[in-house]
């Protein structure tokens, strides 16, 4: 068969009888979800940032399960002390991972599975922004070049920037609301009023603020270069000046409002942290590029280059000098003025990442120096590429005079030629094991020794810890052992009662003043009361650990994490902006007038209903969310064993499970005097005592050496006991001890006990 007889066969075929309009979108979602799901699997992908991003996920779905929704302090990062992630980075990625995490699906196909539906979906939204402007066989080009913009996939596969990838689905969804609220007036809306799609930009705006906050900025900085642009074009129309700011701006505070509860603690709480401190100040000084390295001049997109700096790919040359002789067709006014507008920002961009720049950056470096990375503007190039490849291939069409036997060959082998060229060159390493998680013992010397040159390890640090700590860096020393520490606690007892994510309670009785040491790096949002009295609390130690002095006498002191204004402020903002985007949809379905006609409500009221119902409900599910009524606490088992310089304080035994599970026992101590190198066993044994299973570590786990235990801190340890696959059902023992190393065979008995095996709890395993 020739090709002349295939061309023959499509023109008698009648394609216009199909809706292509939702067709060729959906096969673009299908293929492009298929395509990155098989492309990722053979991860975990050693990548730059991945694994941070993955052990944050962990981290939020450990908080779901605590009945914590949003999680602002994720209390085992950072070696265990803690870490503010959640108050300051986007949380958008990780939710739905953390989700289907909670539901029981593996971590990394969840990630995968997350990933490639919104790149299913950003195929989606960007088929529908170009067609605006140009027909279905440039508008599936545009989107090819969107979706496989090397760019895009340097991201993913090289720096592991899961937030930031994820950001690009959220860039066609804000460009097609605001173009459709600029131009309701000149076009038919169809079911879309202007109020309805100012709130449906709103609500893409929240989405990239919350997905991620560094392309949010980015992209409001693109904006107002947009509308510059635009007004410039438009000046002799007053009503589009106000049409077209109106539609570019409102959205954005529509989304800013929407997403306040994330963004106002952020910007008002930044001073907490060492970001606040312009941590990243000239940092992309040495990213730039000089022009003759701007391009790369492979094959392939190779995606290995010096000193990290992706280049963009040489086929955007030709786009856009494609794109400027597009403008020269006047009987396309729209496309000519919408290539145009492109084509300024995509050189910008452009001329921004290279050194001649260097001069606007350090203008602009209050805002600018967030940005971190030149070469971040990508993100934008390829969204203005892919619009413009769109454009080019529309003035094609044009050409040919609008037949299918034209456009259709071109615009397959372009598509066929954007793919190979991003995929083509595409080599990973896969790492062996991404189950451990990095230990104090083999990772934190390393990074106190590059945490004075490197930002990264320090950026969401407390700067109450940072200062100590970078300091003892600095003197080639741990933290610890920059000062003395208390004195030792000779008589006191820490005994835990309730136990959650955020929250610890305990009776601490106790014939001397001493400062209770809690197991987390310090902020102002933690709070300690004393029998029921808020106490200050500081930090302390080398580690600028959260603290409370404690007076002679048994008291109830409960450690727990708290709402500030910041937050409160910012709950109430965004209930304002959901309320506006309630009182848009009932605009946009005419509910008031609805209402005044006081019909019954029937099929017709249900429809105009829906949406808003829908809203407000969301809305008041989230707040409840919010409110910290779903947050979970355990009870636990007071043990009191003293072995002189440390107290086994209590335990939290498993929720009964099946054999083959393992059990996680929680053992709650009290160090009264600097450390030992000891270890603690955990057994499962059976009725007559006989070992079924066993799990040693060293109190407060191996990310808390004995080196840093200081008197008054109290420390955790977590023992995974393996259930083996034969156990039948019933109920076994736990016992419990502590032991020198180099005399494993003789475990220490406690100073106020008679055995140096401690029954500890059961636990209970079910068919």
């Amino acid at each position: 068969m020739t090709w002349q007889t295939v061309l023959a066969y499509l023109r008698r075929f009648k394609f216009r009888q199909f809706n292509w309009d939702l067709i060729a979108p959906t096969l673009l979602a299908v293929l492009s979800g298929l395509a990155l799901f098989e492309l990722t699997s053979a991860w975990p992908v050693d990548t730059h940032d991945g694994e941070t991003h993955i052990r944050r996920v962990e981290a939020l779905a450990d908080a779901l399960q605590a009945g914590v929704i949003y999680p602002r302090w994720l209390p085992d990062l950072m070696f265990g002390y803690g870490k503010p992630v959640l108050n300051y980075y986007s949380p958008g990625f990780y939710y739905p991972v953390a989700l289907l995490d909670s539901a029981g699906l593996d971590l990394i196909t969840g990630i995968r599975i997350a990933l490639s539906v919104g790149f299913a979906l950003s195929s989606w939204w960007m088929f529908r922004l170009s067609r605006l402007f140009v027909s279905i066989c440039p508008a599936v080009v545009s989107v090819v070049a969107f979706q496989f913009f090397p760019y895009r996939i340097y991201d993913l596969f090289i720096r592991g920037a899961f937030p930031e990838f994820s950001a690009f689905f959220w860039l066609p969804p804000i460009a097609f609301f605001t173009v459709r609220a600029a131009t309701v007036d000149t076009r038919p809306a169809g079911r879309f009023s202007y109020p309805v799609l100012v709130a449906m930009a709103g609500i893409a705006w929240a989405g990239l603020i919350l997905t991620h906050n560094l392309t949010a900025l980015m992209a409001v900085l693109m904006l107002a270069a947009t509308l510059a642009l635009v007004l410039v074009s438009q000046f002799r129309s007053q009503t589009s000046w106000l049409r077209i700011v109106g539609s570019g701006i409102v959205p954005v505070a529509v989304g800013a409002s929407l997403a306040a509860w994330y963004v106002l603690p952020a910007l008002l709480e930044l001073g907490w942290v060492m970001n606040g401190r312009r941590l990243f100040t000239g940092i992309g000084a040495g990213h730039f590029l000089e022009w003759k390295e701007l391009l790369s001049l492979d094959a392939v997109y190779p995606y290995t280059f010096p000193q990290d700096r992706p280049r963009l790919p040489l086929y955007v040359v030709p786009i856009a000098l494609a794109a400027l002789a597009t403008m020269m067709f006047r009987q396309e006014r729209p496309l000519r003025l919408f290539a145009l507008v492109i084509l300024l920002l995509t050189v910008g961009l452009s001329w921004l990442m290279t050194d001649a720049s260097s001069w606007f950056w350090f203008t602009g470096e209050l805002i600018l120096d967030q940005v971190q990375f030149p070469w971040r503007w990508q993100i934008f190039v390829a969204l203005g590429a892919a619009l413009l490849l769109g454009a080019a291939t529309q003035a094609v069409y044009l050409i040919g005079r609008k037949r299918l036997s034209v456009i259709l060959p071109v615009s397959l082998v372009l598509s066929a030629y954007l793919v190979s060229y991003a995929s083509v060159g595409l080599k990973y390493e896969t790492t062996q094991d991404g189950s451990e998680l990095p230990h104090w013992s083999s990772s934190m010397g390393d990074w106190l020794a590059q945490a004075p040159i490197s930002p990264w390890g320090q950026h969401l640090l407390p700067i109450w810890s940072a200062g100590p700590m970078l300091e003892a860096a600095k003197n080639g020393i741990y933290p610890w052992e920059q000062q003395a520490g208390p004195a030792p606690v000779n008589a006191a007892a820490v005994t835990p009662t309730r136990v959650g994510l955020l929250q610890q309670r305990y009776t601490v009785t106790t014939d001397q003043p001493f400062r209770i040491l809690f197991h987390q790096f310090y902020v102002p949002s933690w709070q300690v009361s004393v029998n029921g009295s808020r106490v200050e609390v500081e930090p302390a130690t080398g580690l600028g650990l959260a603290s409370a002095l404690l007076p002679p006498g048994t008291h109830d002191v409960t450690f727990a994490w708290r709402t500030t204004p910041a937050v409160w402020l910012g709950r109430i903002v965004t209930i304002v902006g959901w309320l506006l985007v309630f009182v848009l949809l009932c605009l946009k379905n005419n509910v008031l007038g609805f209402l005044r006609r006081e019909h019954e409500i029937g099929t017709e009221g249900a429809r105009r209903f829906a949406s808003p119902v829908v809203w407000l409900s969301a809305g008041v599910v989230l707040l409840l969310g919010a409110s910290g009524i779903t947050a979970r606490t355990w009870e636990v088992t007071a043990i009191g064993a003293d072995y002189g310089f440390i107290r086994l304080e209590g335990v939290r035994t498993p929720a009964p499970l099946r054999a083959g599970e393992l059990a996680p026992v929680q053992l709650t101590w009290l160090a009264k005097d600097t450390g030992n190198p000891v270890s603690a066993f955990v057994h499962l044994v059976d009725e007559s005592g006989n070992g079924l299973s066993q799990h040693d570590g060293p109190p407060g786990g191996r990310d808390t050496p004995f080196q840093s235990w200081m008197p008054g801190l109290i420390l955790y340890s977590t023992h995974n006991i393996t259930i083996p696959d034969d156990l039948p059902p019933g109920t076994y023992r736990l016992v419990a001890g502590l032991y020198y190393p180099e005399r494993a065979h003789e475990p220490i008995v406690p100073a106020n006990g008679s055995s140096p095996r401690l029954e500890i709890g059961n636990v209970e395993v079910n068919p």
